[in-house]
């Protein structure tokens, strides 16, 4: 498991194009914004708008006077964001004399001061100044309200002003939420499961699971699920702290403690359709004052099954979009293999070429870069706006297909086709990444994967079947990336067509092959435990260039069947779990592990298998 921020999925992205401002010698160009619009569901759900384009430095200069910054496009902040959250670094003085004009079209909102002014001066949350930047990154979220900034229709664009001289401030990080505090999940992928107690009657214990990172930060579970109506009638789940058992909680009314929902409510039973709810840990009498190790569910047979379809521990009665983890299947994992380049680029002459030479439209062709994040950055991910390939009035319903060449790293890349006039707000696309691992990702034209890291690879996208429809949607799309902590964003793209009716492929005179990729092979050099304990001591051979390593044990040297499978991140580690308590012999074996964009390789191999010494 890991701590995490919420993550922006399940939420719809949608951009806005550069804006400029002109006729005013000296004074910085106007950036675009990108609206995250999120899906509509409860009416407690947790809600933000990334505003990219906040994210930059600023310097109003050297010398005396008064000092334009930058201008900044806010389209899609409309009235249900009511913060706006804040990373940023710089020099001591630099908010000073900084003030932020805010606007809903041509009306202005006012003028608000980092520091106390007369004319508006804007207040965290805590009804508390800005405080002074410095070297070290901090966090502030603003409250529009108690700045008396009054976000009744929406804020559409936010001018920076300073005073020359102040010095230099950077925001790593900007977004506008509904809520007040920073937003933070644990996921709780143990309890993502199928449960069944069986038929007949009386007592049943299902499972037990460990968790490590649910400290008491964390106040609320958010569970998705489904199944039988009467499946939650005797449900209990007996929670244990550090060393101590904090109770047995039932999923209906009962004296030993009842699981209630931020709305104070029993859960609801389940059913054939999936549904949220958010456990309020207080409101249950679960005293989380020192995190929760251990989750044990009991029931009764012949109650029925249901199924956890999602889990995750937050600091907020909110209910936060789905967060998954990205790790393959647990028993086997195969090596990716990535297949030939078999077709060149399309004829230009039967579609639109996105190169930026027809009628001076932006194109698609070009080498795109995000630097890896930085090991000590909060945010996991590094998000950039690419660009902004337009045809518009030249793309009709007929152009079905996007076909381009490519070299790198396409994971970490999605697309957001863009309405023409006339085309309602509520019909813009959702973003579509090339990643199938994401929900809403492209389809080729004859059903094959698409390779993430391509070496002068062809692809033709299938649009229609990929949920985008011309016929709306024929004025561009806006290209974005993002990469890890782990690994940059790199890729070449060229050769980019839209056309329709069938592409003209072209045999490749010289074809392309990539090899796997593929973790170098690693040695299990030593795991020890006591016979007692669910801990396994473990050391591993550190392989070039692997970012962690995956650890499966077995009772059989055949591993007929997989006991643990753990990702690690050191070569030395203890890992623990109940399954391998007084056991009298375990097996381990080892896996290395790369990771490019959001995916993960593995050795090809398993590395020898290893006899833990366990010791009385």
């Amino acid at each position: 498991m890991r701590k995490k921020q919420f993550l922006k999925k399940m939420v719809t992205y949608v951009c806005v194009a550069a804006l400029t401002l002109a006729g005013t010698s000296g004074v910085a160009p106007m950036v675009s914004a990108e609206e995250e619009q999120p899906i509509e569901a409860a009416s407690n759900l947790y809600k933000e708008v990334d505003v990219p384009a906040l994210v930059r430095e600023y310097d109003p200069g050297e010398g005396e006077g008064y000092g334009y910054i930058a201008g900044i496009d806010l389209t899609g902040v409309t009235k249900d964001y009511q913060y706006l959250q804040i990373k940023y670094t710089g020099d001591a003085t630099a908010f000073d004399e900084l003030r932020l004009e805010f606007q809903n079209g041509d009306a202005k909102l006012g003028v608000f001061w980092a520091r106390e002014n007369a004319e508006g001066t804007l207040k965290t949350v805590e009804d508390k100044e800005l405080a002074a930047p410095s070297a070290d990154e901090q966090t502030a979220i603003i409250d529009l309200a108690k700045s008396g900034i009054k976000n009744t229709d929406g804020i559409t664009v936010m001018h920076f002003h300073g005073t020359k001289g102040k010095g230099k401030f950077e925001i790593k990080d900007a977004k506008f939420t509904n809520s007040d505090v920073e937003v933070k999940s644990v996921e709780a992928a143990p309890m993502v499961q199928k449960y069944d107690p069986g038929e007949g009657e009386g007592y049943k214990y299902l499972t037990g699971m460990d968790f490590t990172d649910v400290t008491n930060e964390y106040q609320y579970l958010q569970i998705s699920y489904k199944g039988a109506a009467t499946a939650f009638d005797e449900l209990r789940l007996e929670i244990v702290g550090e060393d101590t058992n904090l109770g047995t909680f039932w999923a209906k009314e009962n004296e030993q403690g009842t699981l209630k929902t931020v709305e104070d409510k029993e859960l609801a039973a389940p059913s054939d359709e999936e549904q949220t709810a958010v456990i309020d840990l207080a409101k249950s009498g679960i005293k989380n004052t020192a995190g929760i190790k251990t989750i044990h569910f009991h029931d009764t047979a012949g109650k029925g099954a249901f199924e956890i379809t999602d889990a995750q521990f937050t600091n907020t009665p909110l209910q936060v979009a789905k967060v998954h983890t990205d790790e393959p299947d647990a028993s086997t994992t195969t090596p990716v293999v990535e297949p030939t380049t078999k077709t060149q680029p399309v004829d230009p002459a039967t579609g639109i070429k996105l190169d930026g030479d027809d009628k001076g439209q932006s194109a698609m062709n070009g080498t795109y870069h995000i630097d890896i994040t930085p090991a000590d950055a909060k945010d996991e991910v590094t998000y950039k706006w690419l660009g902004y390939a337009t045809f518009k009035d030249l793309a009709t319903k007929d152009f079905k297909y996007l076909q381009f060449t490519y070299t790198g790293d396409i994971s970490g890349m999605r697309l957001q086709f863009v309405a023409n006039a006339g085309t309602s707000t509520e019909d813009k696309t959702d973003v579509i990444w090339f990643n199938p691992e994401q929900e809403k990702h492209f389809v080729t034209k004859d059903g094959t994967p698409i390779q993430m890291v391509g070496n002068n690879t062809t692809v033709t996208i299938d649009l229609e079947k990929s949920g985008v429809d011309m016929a709306k949607y024929n004025s561009g799309f806006h290209m974005h990336g993002e990469s890890t902590k782990k690994a940059a964003f790199d890729v070449t793209i060229k050769d980019a067509v839209l056309y329709g009716g069938t592409p003209t492929a072209k045999p490749t005179t010289q074809p392309t092959t990539t090899k796997a990729i593929t973790a170098g092979n690693t040695t299990v050099k030593s795991a020890t435990k006591k016979k007692s304990a669910k801990k396994v001591k473990i050391s591993l051979k550190k392989v070039k260039s692997a970012v962690g390593y995956r650890v499966q044990f077995s009772t059989t040297k055949k591993f007929k069947k997989v006991l643990v499978t753990k990702n690690i991140k050191k070569v030395k580690a203890t890992i623990t779990h109940k399954k391998l308590k007084n056991k009298k012999t375990l097996y381990v074996r080892a896996k290395a592990y790369i990771q490019i964009g959001k995916t993960k390789y593995y050795s090809a191999k398993w590395s020898k298998v290893k006899k833990v010494k366990i010791k009385k």
